[in-house]
């Protein structure tokens, strides 16, 4: 029976791991997460003037 023993990675791992290689590569990656940031605001927004409004007019 094998023995395996869990290992967590560091931040420095982590980034090396997910970051891109080449130039192309990580603006699509930051293109991707401004997108991904914009669209989360916009549903908070969303979701607080939809509670802001169903309290004000029921």
């Amino acid at each position: 029976m094998a023995n395996l023993s869990e290992r967590v990675p560091d931040d420095t791992e982590i980034e090396a791991m997910t970051s891109p290689r080449n130039p192309k590569s990580a603006e699509n990656l930051r293109h991707k997460r401004e997108v991904k940031r914009r669209l989360e605001d916009y549903l908070e927004q969303a979701q607080l003037r939809k509670a802001i409004g169903d309290d004000d007019f029921f």
